[in-house]
């Protein structure tokens, strides 16, 4: 089950004098947008014989003020609730659903990741909501192999990448080693998201971002990591190097990015 927070829990409640947001970047100030891991997560997953969900709480609690973010959670039915800490400004609003999730399933396992969490989680797993956080920005066949040990009761120290709490609550930080050297192995597919939502009989809950369903802006993704060293960005060569164990941009291949459009096409045209 993947949850996407907004970047305040209580928005609207509370008035909140927000930063400016980069044009490229289509959703709100509340960051509604889920990062397109979930998307090449759930696909690896779905492709290895795993149901997935995406929820959008940030979403909904965006289109609706009566929107009851803690009773949807509470509906929600996972073994694991994956919970996106990707971009610095959902740290309030990812916590907080992390702490609703563990208060009306404290038998489900709660994960974090992102580069955010990568970046944090040693304070992230010191926290008692959070169980798992999975580091690094190509994560998907990581995060298979974690949920197919979860699935057998294994162990979960061979799982690279993972910081993760045992039965004791001991808190282990498995090495920060895997890292795809090229895109194209990564699923870019829209397909097992569309499933899921007609699967779930959710559309609104699987939304990218609010306004999507009115104007469904699609996008391909070239390259993740970056060779130059921006003083006020934390996604440059040196913070993907040390936070990420990325030591070179990752590119997907120009016959992979067509594959990426016509299937685009066939689904959206």
């Amino acid at each position: 089950m993947f949850l996407h927070a907004p970047s305040v829990y209580d928005f609207r409640k509370k008035p909140i004098f927000y930063g400016p947001v980069s044009d490229v970047i289509p959703s709100s100030p509340v960051f509604e947008m889920y990062p397109v891991g979930f998307m090449t997560i759930s696909s690896h997953l779905e492709a290895a014989g795993f149901r997935t969900r995406i929820a959008n709480i940030a979403v909904q609690m965006l289109a609706s003020e009566k929107f009851d973010a803690e009773r949807k959670i509470k509906s929600l039915d996972a073994d694991v609730f994956a919970i996106d800490l990707h971009w610095m400004p959902h740290a309030h609003g990812a916590l907080e659903l992390a702490r609703i999730v563990k208060k009306h399933h404290p038998e489900a396992k709660v994960e974090l990741g992102g580069f955010t969490s990568s970046y944090f989680h040693e304070e992230l797993i010191a926290r008692p909501e959070v169980d798992l956080v999975m580091r690094g920005d190509t994560t998907e066949v990581p995060t298979v192999r974690m949920m197919e040990a979860l699935q057998r009761g294994g162990d979960l120290s061979e799982i690279p990448n993972l910081t993760w709490n045992d039965d004791s609550g001991k808190a282990h930080a498995n090495p920060l080693t895997y890292s795809l050297d090229s895109l194209d192995e990564v699923i870019f597919d829209y397909g097992p998201m569309i499933k899921c939502t007609m699967r779930n009989m959710d559309v609104k809950g699987a939304l990218p971002w609010y306004g999507w369903d009115r104007v469904p802006l699609t996008s391909v993704f070239t390259v993740r990591g970056c060779s130059v060293n921006c003083a006020e960005c934390g996604g440059s060569h040196y913070a993907n190097a040390r936070v990420a164990c990325r030591k070179a941009p990752a590119f997907r291949s120009p016959e992979r990015l067509a594959d990426d459009m016509e299937m685009i096409q066939s689904y959206f045209g």
